[in-house]
């Protein structure tokens, strides 16, 4: 089975934070304790684009992360409601990427260690021109580790509300 992952990450140290922008937007979902300054959730009705009243509900900056492990990947990052960072990558016929809301200097900003060096090589390989060169090294993961993201694998609504919640126990449900 190919991983399908679609998730929110929220600036915050605070899993309420993210559990108020769930019931402002009214949407369904799981949130995660705080972990590296972002708390992760998921929503319901997830179609591996950012869900706009999610977005208009944040009052923290905001992350969107989507793996579609043989498909592509993407991300848009959010502030005040608006893209400040966004990249996307796609290999289903040809590889394509879309890159031009992409702004480092909006990205470093939540860089934990705020060393310029942990979007170098990120950076280096945003733009693979064949298979081989984008199966080398796993830029979304390498995104998602220089961010300090702790839960951002095989992580969708599905996958939490299909799994028993005593395999979550430290994840709050939305209803």
């Amino acid at each position: 089975m190919s991983e399908f992952s679609e998730s929110y990450h929220l600036r915050s140290d605070r899993a309420d934070d993210a559990v108020q922008l769930l019931r402002r937007a009214g949407r369904k979902g799981y949130v995660y304790q705080p972990a590296g300054d972002w708390v992760s959730f998921v929503a319901d009705e997830g179609v591996f684009e950012p869900d706009q009243r999610i977005v208009r509900a944040a009052s923290h900056p905001l992350l969107h992360f989507v793996s579609a492990e043989d498909h592509g990947w993407s991300f848009a990052l959010f502030d005040g409601g608006k893209v400040v960072s966004a990249y996307g990558c796609a290999w289903e016929n040809d590889i394509t990427t879309e890159d031009s809301r992409y702004s480092r200097e909006a990205l470093q900003r939540f860089v934990p260690s705020a060393d310029p060096s942990s979007l170098d090589e990120f950076e280096r390989r945003m733009h693979p021109t064949d298979i081989d060169e984008l199966l080398q090294g796993n830029l979304s993961r390498m995104l998602a580790e220089a961010l300090g993201l702790e839960h951002y694998e095989w992580l969708s609504y599905s996958y939490l509300a299909s799994d028993s919640p005593e395999d979550h126990p430290d994840v709050i449900a939305v209803e």
